[in-house]
């Protein structure tokens, strides 16, 4: 009996891998002391020069604009951000709006995101006001998701933000 050779699969039914961010020359990604756990370690991609400093604003920012661009990284601190230290997130909300672009990078699943929270008791609802809050009043842009696409986000980002001001 003949074996009947199987069928590649079409290219739209195939999972799409996205391609690393181009790193433009000169381009330099700042990281705040105070960052515990790295967004890029261990593997810094490819032409990315991470220095490290200390931020007023945030924990990432683009060298020579600092004034200007900033991400915010949460994980599970993203619940007492939204509820218990609600006047510090305030003042510093305030001042994201003096940016041009500010990020909130949020290391945790949507779904993870929207549910009871066991150990802090931060009702979803609450959790969902203070992002929407963040993004319409504040002009925060939030992205949540897995550490590889909040990383990749967070590049995508900032090297189009640094070529925009380049104008390249």
């Amino acid at each position: 009996m003949k074996a009947t050779p199987r069928r590649e699969q079409p290219n739209y039914l195939k999972p799409y891998e996205l391609k690393p961010t181009p790193i433009p020359d000169g381009f330099i990604l700042l990281q705040d002391t105070r960052e515990q756990r790295p967004l890029f370690s261990p593997r810094i991609p490819k032409g990315l020069t991470i220095q490290s400093c200390t931020l007023h604003n945030g924990d990432y920012s683009v060298k020579g604009f600092e004034h200007q661009i900033c991400f915010e990284r949460k994980a599970n601190d993203l619940f007492s951000y939204c509820s218990s230290e609600h006047d510090k997130t305030k003042e510093k909300m305030l001042r994201f709006r003096n940016f041009l672009f500010v990020g909130l990078i949020i290391e945790l699943r949507e779904s993870d995101i929207y549910q009871f929270q066991e150990f802090n008791r931060v009702h979803p609802e609450v959790t969902r006001a203070a992002l929407i809050s963040f993004q319409v009043r504040y002009g925060v842009h939030v992205y949540m998701g897995s550490r590889e696409g909040c990383a990749r986000w967070l590049l995508d980002c900032a090297t189009k933000f640094w070529k925009i001001q380049h104008e390249l």
